[in-house]
């Protein structure tokens, strides 16, 4: 049997939107035969092997709480990972590495081409300098664009997850095929019908806004709403604290007191907790500034699990999502990023009967099962890797 291994820096196999995709990877792997193991920085693991969902996986993060010791084992993943590949996937006919810093990737690239192994990055963003209050001048920002713009070139093949990524690596790289937020959709519970017997309809946003996502502009959406339209809806946030959506998304007392009778905030809450609110939700939310880079070159997760949960988002289009979603039919679209704008969705969406709801879900899932679902990309990952 042919043997993979997946280098990632994200909470495999579970934790979060990036360790879902690998594991969605790491299935499409076995279908085209291969044996995978993964390497990643979830749960420690200490130095055992464990297995999840027939996926084999280790995690180099430390139990230890000691700051310097975790910032240690950050800094050196990507060197412990090769190490391990030499060490227990000597055999390895191909290499996914997602990302880790720049030497760690000379590294692995160095060794896949001395011993011919196919090399894969799976690319899923480019930051905006926009994102970050020092602009350009960011560590973080900097090594994406060394990671973009020179490391990853000749010698490489690449996953992209949007057309955007897809168009920049298809002129450097050796192969590049467009694969975008991908799930195992069939195993993912639904919400078929509409709560008949819900008073209000009930909004959610779930996940760290970071600086990815207007959550500021979606609650000042709502400010806008008149009293009887707010009399009608309740907005749950999911992932910040009361304090963080003042604090770090800059939401003011003013708009929050206004929404104080339909505004709950329930701060971070296990993923799992996270995907029943989605479910059991009219609409969730999702509002980003479409012209900025970091919005054209990654997908929203969010938006997936959504639509897998048969749950249509009140969003704006970024990224690739005009491939996928059709307003009222399997979502609310706003036309902008504008507060003004999200306002007018809600609007829109509020006054959608109970049977146009309904049909909204059952969609909403179609969607899903359609483009999202990992099975329908065998066939394009062995294009990739094979």
């Amino acid at each position: 049997m042919k043997h993979a291994a997946i280098v990632t820096e994200n909470k495999y196999p579970c934790e979060d939107a990036g360790a879902l995709r690998q594991h969605a990877t790491a299935k499409i792997l076995q279908e085209l035969g291969y044996s995978v193991t993964v390497i990643g920085y979830g749960k420690p693991t200490g130095k055992r092997l464990l297995v999840h969902e027939g996926v084999k996986y280790i995690s180099f993060r430390p139990a230890s709480s000691n700051v310097f010791i975790r910032l240690v084992y950050r800094v050196l993943f990507g060197w412990r990972a090769f190490k391990f590949i030499h060490r227990n996937c000597s055999d390895a006919s191909l290499i996914f590495v997602v990302d880790t810093l720049p030497y760690a990737m000379k590294v692995i690239a160095r060794y896949a081409g001395r011993r011919n192994i196919t090399l894969v990055h799976d690319s899923v963003e480019w930051y905006s300098p926009e994102e970050y209050p020092d602009g350009e001048k960011n560590r973080e920002y900097k090594l994406k664009e060394k990671t973009n713009r020179v490391l990853v070139g000749k010698g490489w093949r690449v996953m992209a997850i949007s057309r955007y990524l897809q168009e920049h690596f298809s002129k450097v790289c050796d192969r590049v095929v467009r694969i975008p937020v991908i799930m195992d959709v069939e195993n993912i519970e639904y919400r078929k019908d509409f709560l008949d017997n819900a008073e209000k309809t009930r909004f959610v946003y779930a996940g760290g806004p970071g600086r990815k996502d207007y959550l500021k502009e979606i609650i000042e959406g709502f400010c806008q709403l008149d009293v009887i339209s707010l009399q009608k809806l309740e907005l749950h946030i999911l992932g910040v604290n009361m304090e963080q959506l003042k604090s770090v998304c800059g939401v003011s007392e003013a708009c929050i007191e206004k929404l104080s009778n339909v505004l709950i905030v329930h701060g971070r809450v296990p993923h799992e907790e996270a995907v029943c609110w989605v479910r059991d939700a009219d609409y969730t939310l999702l509002i980003r500034n479409a012209e900025l880079r970091y919005a054209k070159a990654g997908f929203p997760t969010k938006i997936v699990e959504s639509l897998s949960c048969g749950t249509p988002p009140v969003c704006n289009l970024s990224s690739d999502l005009e491939l996928y979603l059709r307003d009222g039919e399997n979502a609310i679209i706003a036309e902008g990023n504008a507060p003004e704008q999200v306002k007018d969705a809600l609007e829109a969406a509020m006054a959608i009967s109970i049977e146009e709801r309904k049909n909204m879900r059952k969609k909403a899932r179609e969607t899903a099962e359609t483009y999202f679902d990992y099975h329908r990309y065998v066939s394009v990952m062995g294009k990739l890797v094979e």
